[in-house]
C-alpha cells in the first residue's frame, strides 16, 4: 500500500513546488462602489500589461470581492520564472510627484531632484495622495489626454503654486521618472490639470489606469 501511495504523494509535492500560481490582496481607499468596480477592472489591465512587458501572460486572472475595501486577485503566469519579478513590481508602493521646475544649470540652480538634460525640480507636497481620479479622453486632433482631479488639499497647494509661479513649469513624476512638463500659464487654477498631446488615446488610457490603480489600490501578499 505504501509503495502505491508514495509516487502519488511525491508527484503532488513536485507539482506544488513548481506551481506558478500567485495570489494578492487588493485594498482600495475609495468608498464609492462604482469607482471601486472601475479600479478592479483597471487593476486587471495593469497586471496584464505588466505580464506582457515581462514577455508572458496569464489565462486565469480573476478578481474576487471579499469586503467593501478588499478583493482577492489570483493568476498564474505562463512563464513561471517571472513570479518574483511580477510580485516585486506589484507590491512596490506607487509614487507620483508634481514638482516645480527650478532651472537647467546643474551648478547654479538647486532643488530636490536633478534630471539629466532637463534640470532641477523642487517638491511641492503634491503627490499620489493628492489625486482623486485620472480620466483619459481623446482630444479634437485624435490624440490622447488625461485630466487629473485633486483633493481639496492638493488643489489648495496647486492654487498657491499657480499664483506664485505664473510663467513657470511643473514636472509630473511617476515612479521617480519625469513623464511630462506643464506650463503654468495662468494664476487661476482650473478644475483639473490636463496632460495633453499624448500620442494616442490608448496610451492615455494606460497612463490613467496606472495612476488610478497606483493611487487607490494596494497590492499585498495574503
Amino acid at each position: 500500500m505504501f509503495r502505491r501511495l508514495f509516487p502519488l504523494a511525491l508527484l503532488l509535492l513536485l507539482v506544488g513546488c513548481g506551481s506558478s500560481a500567485l495570489r494578492f490582496t487588493l485594498t482600495t481607499n475609495i468608498s464609492d462602489a462604482a469607482k471601486r468596480t472601475e479600479l478592479m477592472e483597471a487593476s486587471k489591465r495593469v497586471v496584464e500589461r505588466r505580464l506582457s512587458s515581462l514577455g508572458t501572460k496569464s489565462t486565469d486572472l480573476t478578481i474576487t470581492s471579499e469586503t467593501d475595501e478588499t478583493a482577492s486577485l489570483s493568476f498564474s503566469p505562463q512563464d513561471g520564472t517571472v513570479k518574483d519579478e511580477i510580485t516585486k513590481e506589484l507590491i512596490t508602493p506607487f509614487s507620483l510627484e508634481i514638482m516645480l521646475f527650478n532651472g537647467k544649470d546643474k551648478e547654479k540652480d538647486k532643488g530636490d531632484l536633478y534630471v539629466d538634460e532637463q534640470g532641477w525640480f523642487t517638491k511641492t507636497g503634491i503627490n499620489e495622495k493628492s489625486i482623486i481620479w485620472a480620466k483619459a479622453s481623446t482630444d479634437e486632433w485624435g490624440k490622447g489626454e488625461v485630466a487629473l482631479d485633486f483633493t481639496p488639499e492638493g488643489r489648495a497647494l496647486l492654487k498657491k503654486i499657480f499664483q506664485e509661479h505664473t510663467g513657470g513649469q511643473l514636472g509630473l513624476f511617476v515612479r521617480n521618472r519625469l513623464m511630462s512638463k506643464l506650463l503654468i500659464d495662468t494664476k487661476d487654477l482650473k478644475e483639473n490639470i490636463v496632460i495633453a498631446g499624448i500620442p494616442s488615446p490608448d496610451i492615455a488610457g494606460i497612463f490613467a489606469d496606472d495612476v488610478n490603480t497606483g493611487a487607490h489600490v494596494t497590492f499585498s501578499l495574503p
